[in-house]
């Protein structure tokens, strides 16, 4: 097994706490949001928010200031989460958003993460993945990208990047583009102790660990 290295050992992965229980925080988007493309496009604010629906019976659970909710791999936050959060965005922005339950009630004012530029920085010389038999890399004119297992980062990539500019990221060539925290955001989250999310160091994650 190879070493890890300080990026390795300095950024989690983000998955919702598939144990968590108080509340359901999985959101389905609207099929207006899901037109937009927000989890690939960048989005120009002025069009209307982006509306996601909530399995809960009510929306108390956004009562709380410091609250995430998922569409896996992104997210929507509160405002005061989304002001701890916004100056450390690698290729993402957050964009106003609102959450329906399905009576129609709503909470307006929270923010969902835009994705639309991924961070290209793994070292598959060193993390674990498949890929298709015999080697293929491309499909139908569709690039094939490969099926992590775990995650190692490349030093060269991060050291180019400011870290106060790539404390949140969406990575790249990867089937799932997962996002990744710094260990700052993980302590932001520790702080106001966020419910309902679970965070796994890269150097020792494996697929599947979250469940």
């Amino acid at each position: 097994m190879s070493t890890s290295n300080i990026y390795d050992e300095s950024y989690y992965i983000v998955f919702p706490d598939y144990e968590f229980e108080e509340y359901d925080n999985d959101l389905t988007p609207t099929e207006y949001t899901a037109n937009t493309n927000w989890y690939f496009e960048k989005l120009s604010f002025g069009i209307k928010p982006l509306s996601f629906i909530s399995d809960n019976d009510n929306l108390d659970f956004l009562n709380q200031d410091y609250v995430i909710a998922f569409n896996s791999p992104n997210f929507v936050v509160k405002q005061k989460l989304k002001e701890v959060l916004e100056d450390g965005l690698y290729g993402s922005q957050f964009f106003p958003a609102i959450i329906q339950d399905e009576n129609n009630n709503a909470v307006e004012g929270v923010w969902a993460l835009n994705t639309f530029d991924e961070l290209d920085c793994v070292d598959f010389k060193r993390s674990q993945f498949l890929m298709p038999e015999g080697g293929t890399t491309e499909i139908d004119g569709f690039r094939i990208h490969p099926d992590m297992d775990n995650y190692r980062f490349r030093e060269d990539v991060l050291d180019a990047i400011p870290e106060n500019e790539r404390l949140i990221f969406q990575v790249g060539n990867t089937t799932s583009g997962k996002i990744f925290f710094h260990q700052k955001v993980v302590d932001i989250f520790k702080k106001y102790d966020v419910k309902g999310i679970r965070f796994f160091k890269a150097s020792e994650y494996h697929v599947g660990d979250e469940f």
